[in-house]
């Protein structure tokens, strides 16, 4: 089964400073969890390239220079190494190729061939290629800049290649019948537009010569803004008019407000847009008063919760009594849930599933397994044709495992796991295996339809692991649950792997995945599976799927 990809290009008005990147990750790995690989074109950062050409002018010669586009195409180079950075801080797996690596060639500054077969290998290895736009090797092997756009031509011109799907990112959400930022009546946004009539009303959305090279080739396009799910197409026919859907402002209360949950608010805050926190649950009101926390957004009581009005809750806490009930408390009252408490989630089961749906009311848990790593997604979206997952499940035993087989004690591992915030002060659930079961639990539910309790599930300890001689590969513990003729099985096993074998190419806190399909195929993800801001990236994409319902 081949994986789909699509091409993504992040303009210089969507990466206008360092924050736009985390906004860009986001949307990228918004498009990795719904099982699409992804090429990523950046462009310059804001203003970047008008103070490299500042600094050409000051020390260059005059006129035409042969190595001003050095120069020039570090703002991009620097502009896909920041993505890159962002992507790997929330989990998501991201491998940097400049255009020499690509061999993505240009004559008069005109595209004219791209390596795809390295391309498509990139894709394979790593998932998610970040590149510069703009930027290609001209004759006698020297750097090239496109003309003015390159980042759209680059993009419109890898998708062709390639033959799928490319999307550009700007700072408005598509194509207008006016400006969006004119006086008068308010602006209506096409679905779909001509090439003929782009030219007229996209203005410096698009670049005119990719515009010219799409439509001599048949390309169709989308436009649109980074976390809004509606977008213009551009094509070979123009369609509807309609007022731009404006999204409804979501009211959000939190449980926990830990490591995760501190990451969650941040993101909240940074989304003000889109969301507002309007209360916090916690034990002790005082401590978080003294870090910074507003008064009135704390509490001790969900009742206080309730009257807050929230339009979804978050859990990020930890033990499956008292917020299993508190979960049914808010889907009782049609109040979205999204948990990374899978404790909670893998106790309630099907039956919390069933009451959730019954309520009317959304019960996402994404970042309940997997940390940055989709798996349950992919459980979801694949359930039918899963025969078989092997995963790791467990970032920090994986990060523990590694150090470990490097020589380092059990209780030293431990305290780096600890300190880096990949394990809690009380690790007996990661080691003793009781969190990765309760994950397996969750691919068991949502891959194949089946309800397994912690007994049901044999499960490998690590803790004061200590093992007599090295590895002779890489020493993991993998959770399995397989169906086959003598029915449904789990475990979760501690492995000596061949360096050769996928899982064992997992290291640190990274977390792989194996999903086996009934036609022998089989489909392959990555990521993170421990830490605050991959898990929090879960929370998010989860945030941001209820909002898209809004629309």
């Amino acid at each position: 089964m081949p994986v789909p990809v699509i091409v993504l290009n992040f303009g210089h008005s969507v990466l206008r400073s360092l924050d736009d990147y985390t906004e860009a990750a986001s949307e990228i790995y918004r498009h990795y969890r719904q099982g699409q690989n992804v090429v990523a074109v950046t462009s310059a950062q804001g203003d970047q390239t008008d103070m490299l050409m500042a600094e050409a002018r000051q020390i260059g010669p005059d006129g035409a220079a042969k190595n001003l586009p050095e120069l020039i195409q570090l703002g991009e180079r620097r502009s896909a190494a920041l993505l890159a950075l962002a992507l790997e801080r929330i989990g998501a797996p991201a491998f940097v190729r400049q255009a020499r690596d690509l061999g993505l060639k240009a004559r008069n500054a005109t595209l004219v061939n791209l390596d795809v077969e390295q391309l498509e290998d990139d894709l394979k290895n790593h998932d998610i290629v970040v590149m510069p736009g703009h930027v290609a090797i001209g004759e006698k092997d020297r750097t090239v800049l496109l003309t003015e756009g390159g980042a759209d031509m680059t993009a419109i011109y890898v998708a062709k290649r390639l033959g799928i799907k490319a999307k550009l990112l700007k700072d408005v959400e598509g194509v207008f019948d006016k400006d969006p930022k004119s006086a008068g009546a308010a602006p209506q946004r096409y679905d779909r537009i001509s090439y003929v009539d782009a030219r007229k009303k996209a203005g410096p959305l698009v670049s005119p010569k990719a515009l010219d090279f799409a439509e001599e080739h048949s390309i169709e396009f989308d436009i649109g803004t980074p976390g809004i799910p509606s977008y213009t197409t551009i094509g070979a026919k123009t369609g509807t008019l309609s007022p731009l859907p404006a999204p409804k402002k979501l009211r959000v209360a939190m449980l926990g407000c830990g490591i995760v949950g501190g990451g969650v608010y941040r993101r909240v805050k940074a989304n003000s847009e889109r969301f507002e926190m309007v209360k916090i649950m916690v034990r002790d009101t005082a401590k978080y008063i003294d870090q910074g926390y507003k008064p009135e957004e704390l509490t001790t009581n969900i009742e206080d919760v309730l009257a807050a009005k929230p339009d979804i809750f978050i859990d990020v806490s930890g033990p499956v009594e008292p917020c299993l009930t508190y979960c049914k408390t808010l889907l009782e009252n049609g109040i979205h849930v999204v948990s990374a408490n899978k404790q909670a989630i893998a106790a309630g089961g099907q039956e919390l599933v069933d009451f959730a749906r019954d309520k009317g009311a959304q019960l996402m848990f994404s970042s309940a397994a997997g940390g940055g790593m989709p798996v349950l997604e992919m459980c979801i979206r694949e359930r039918g044709r899963i025969t078989r997952v092997e995963a790791l499940l467990n970032g920090t035993t994986n990060y523990m495992l590694d150090e470990i087989s490097a020589g380092k004690s059990y209780a030293e591992a431990l305290k780096e796991a600890q300190d880096k915030g990949f394990a809690e002060a009380d690790p007996s659930g990661d080691v003793n295996g009781s969190d990765a079961a309760a994950k397996i639990r969750l691919v068991a539910l949502l891959g194949f339809g089946e309800e397994v309790t912690l007994e049901d599930i044999p499960r490998d300890t690590i803790e004061n692991f200590a093992p007599a001689t090295p590895p002779k590969g890489a020493m993991k513990r993998i959770a399995t649950c397989w169906k086959d003729m003598n029915g449904f099985s789990t475990k979760l096993e501690l492995k000596d792997l061949s360096l050769n074998n996928f899982i064992a190419q997992a290291d640190g806190e990274e977390a792989h995945a194996i999903f086996y399909f009934d036609d022998g195929d089989q489909y392959r993800i990555r990521g993170k599976g421990a830490g605050r801001w991959p898990t929090t990236e879960s929370v998010m994409a989860d945030l941001y799927d209820i909002s898209a319902t809004y629309f």
